[in-house]
């Protein structure tokens, strides 16, 4: 229904967008001087795309990637101009991804302990939140994770924060997702590392952190098989099936190095036969996916938006709470990417974009109450 809902929205606002801009109201649309940042590199995104899919998958295919794409563009603006006009709205939203955040992570322990009350959880042994797929709740909970460990850091004295990023870390450690794991690990410690923390609290964190941790091995120790698996493989354990995945991704992906060659997710079922593996729907991997779907192209311009993202936090690192926890996010998603295809699923692909949404327009908020100050002045 949101998703729907959200779409409504899009191409509402998308019809205003275009009929303001013919009429050159751009006092209407906030454009400002020149082109900002986020208008450029999402056109290039969403150009790129729709162009790659029409060439390889013809007009339908094409439509639909720009309607996906566009989507995906208004999402992030929609949320970007209600937070920018008004702290207000920034607080609402704050207070919105707070709720969200903790029903997401009560009803992952529910899960723990048998009680899936909506019956969501596809596999005993790994937790998937409201989705019956772990990968989509692992993706969700590092943007997640890191909203509220950046929200409760000056709380951390105090025993609700605490409870509430151990039960966090729990719910990620018991999706049993590694690349979400490891990927929370490499945040964590670039987190820390730019992120003015005392001693103290570090060491604090250091304990809570290692709770979970044990609880988890201890109750679950399938995880520990999955972790250990990767750090310390068996001689007679079989290859990773991402490895042969990525062979088939590599060896369609050159059929059309521009512009890919579509046809997603039917295109890995075409070359199924010639390969001894069971041929799955996708890489496993965001960037060898984007070359397959979209080919250079593509991957190009999915880069360039993540590129100009980054460009515009690094500008507002000192002056915005936000800015750090939202590139520890990318950063956590950027390793996620070389083994999940995370951009594939909507629910985590939404969420960040809302959240990326949200953080830039925090960036502009506070930039247009610093003009307004040095006017009064």
């Amino acid at each position: 229904m949101s998703i729907t809902f959200t779409g409504i929205l899009v191409y509402l606002g998308a019809f205003v967008f275009v009929i303001l801009l013919i009429l050159k109201q751009k006092e209407k649309i906030n454009l400002g001087e020149g082109i900002p940042w986020h208008v450029s590199c999402f056109l290039i995104y969403i150009f790129a795309f729709t162009i790659s899919k029409f060439v390889n998958s013809g007009l339908e295919g094409g439509f639909n990637t720009f309607s996906r794409t566009s989507q995906d563009y208004f999402i992030f603006l929609w949320i970007f101009f209600f937070v920018s006009k008004s702290n207000k709205n920034q607080k609402l939203v704050i207070s919105a991804i707070l709720a969200a955040s903790l029903v997401s992570v009560a009803y992952g322990l529910l899960q723990f302990f048998h009680m899936d009350f909506f019956h969501r959880q596809s596999h005993v042994d790994r937790l998937s939140g409201f989705h019956k797929n772990p990968y989509s709740y692992g993706g969700q909970l590092i943007i997640l994770f890191f909203f509220l460990l950046n929200y409760y850091k000056d709380k951390i004295s105090k025993i609700y924060p605490l409870l509430i990023l151990a039960a966090c870390l729990f719910c990620i450690l018991n999706t049993s997702e590694r690349a979400v794991i490891f990927a929370v690990i490499a945040g964590t410690m670039f987190y820390f590392l730019v992120q003015k923390v005392k001693k103290e609290k570090l060491l604090l964190l250091a304990v809570l952190f290692s709770i979970p941790a044990f609880l988890t091995s201890f109750y679950n120790k399938k995880v520990l098989k999955r972790v250990k698996s990767v750090l310390l493989p068996s001689k007679h354990s079989s290859p990773n099936v991402r490895f042969k995945l990525w062979e088939i991704a590599f060896s369609i992906w050159r059929r059309n190095i521009i512009f890919g060659v579509g046809k997603f997710p039917t295109v890995y079922h075409d070359v199924g036969c010639s390969f001894p593996v069971q041929v799955l729907t996708h890489a496993h991997n965001v960037y060898l996916q984007v070359l397959v779907t979209h080919g250079l192209i593509g991957l190009l311009a999915y880069l360039n938006l993540f590129f100009m993202i980054l460009k515009n936090l690094a500008t507002s690192l000192k002056n915005n709470q936000y800015a750090l926890c939202l590139m520890t996010v990318i950063l956590a998603l950027f390793i996620e990417g070389f083994f999940e295809y995370f951009w594939g699923d909507s629910e985590v692909r939404y969420l960040f974009l809302y959240f990326t949404g949200f953080v830039s327009g925090t960036i502009s908020n506070n930039f247009e109450n610093k003009e307004k100050t040095k006017e009064k002045v």
